[in-house]
């Protein structure tokens, strides 16, 4: 091979290679768009499968108004209110669905799927925080209820100890799970 062929030979490939880093350059522009858009889409999803696991509950909750043994007078979603707090700061916070009565106040919250930190959550943050912003309901009960279409062994048991019940979706059905639950 002669200088010159080597030459070109060395010049083709470079071209090559450049031609080949520029297609990987595209292509993987492309997949982090296609990424991108997948993220978004399911996010959308995500939202939307919430959005529907809340009016399942909801709608089943508004029709028996009934929770826990206990009757309620009004069922309502979308329960939420912020509240600057004596030391300053904004306490905020939404309740997926309450249902109250003239002594008692039933909070549930709805997960698409429920996670073994959930129940906790609830006692540790909901309640106080619903105390805090509705200050006409301090002196009443609160029972509550964990609504999901997906439970784990765990936070079923969890849910059980700290006597929160649950709703699960059974078929075209809730089913109510609340024989352990206690007012806080």
């Amino acid at each position: 091979m002669t200088d010159q062929e080597l030459k070109d030979l060395v010049a083709s490939l470079t071209e090559k290679q450049k031609e080949t880093r520029t297609s990987m350059d595209e292509t993987i522009r492309e997949l982090k768009l296609a990424q991108a858009e997948t993220w978004a889409m399911l996010g959308g999803m995500s939202k939307s499968d919430g959005e529907f696991a809340e009016n399942l509950f909801f709608h089943s909750l508004e029709k028996s108004k009934t929770f826990a043994g206990v009757h309620f007078d009004t069922v309502s979603n979308k329960f939420g209110r912020s509240k600057k707090m004596p030391n300053g700061i904004k306490l905020e916070d939404q309740f997926d669905i309450v249902m109250a009565n003239d002594n008692a106040v039933a909070i549930i919250e709805v997960k698409y799927r429920a996670r073994s930190e959930d129940p906790k959550e609830m006692i540790e943050r909901k309640v106080p925080n619903f105390r805090n912003l509705f200050s006409d309901y301090a002196d009443f009960k609160i029972y509550l209820g964990l609504g999901s279409f997906s439970f784990d062994s765990r936070t079923a048991k969890e849910a059980e100890r700290l006597g929160i019940g649950l709703l699960k979706v059974s078929g075209d059905m809730v089913e109510y799970k609340t024989d352990w639950v206690r007012a806080y």
